[in-house]
């Protein structure tokens, strides 16, 4: 009987506590439209398994989603963009405010300027019946809320004469 125990301790539960605490697989993709010089950037968004089921709003959600945790692809003429959760530290601080954060009335829309259906499709989707959105998402404005938030670091600046 303790072996039970034993094993339903050290296996069962610890696997239980990961399933639990494993964030959503990821089914959407982004290609870069553009970078504004204004802060912005600008994605086409599609989701895999939604497919024509996908939702504007949801787009938005997985824009700024996409900004924070994974990063956009350099393509297009645009340059790659890093997470701005680059690090474990930052993506455990925001874990405390993520469900706020992405609540129905949370900051995160505060960060998208728009979502609309794309008519040019990317190529790799072929010719699925397959919602893509055109979001515009504030970079700028992301990266200071999360510095004003602790959750990122703000950047050092040295004096130019710093060093001379």
């Amino acid at each position: 009987m303790k072996l039970k125990q034993f094993i339903h301790f050290v296996i069962v539960i610890p696997l239980a506590v990961l399933l639990m605490s494993a964030k959503p697989s990821i089914t959407y993709q982004t290609q870069c439209v553009s970078l504004e010089t204004d802060g912005y950037i600008i994605i086409k968004i599609w989701d895999t398994k939604k497919a024509e089921n996908y939702k504007p709003e949801q787009a938005r959600k997985d824009a700024i989603y996409a900004i924070l945790y994974s990063g956009i692809a350099g393509e297009n003429g645009c340059v790659t963009q890093s997470p701005l959760l680059n690090k474990l530290e930052n993506e455990e601080k925001f874990s405390a405010i993520e469900k706020e954060f992405f609540s129905k009335s949370g900051k995160w829309s505060q960060f998208t300027r728009s979502s609309a259906i794309e008519t040019t499709l990317p190529s790799n989707i072929g010719a699925q019946e397959w919602k893509a959105y055109q979001v515009s998402i504030s970079k700028k404005e992301l990266i200071k809320y999360l510095e004003e938030k602790s959750i990122i670091d703000k950047p050092i600046i040295k004096s130019l004469n710093n060093g001379f």
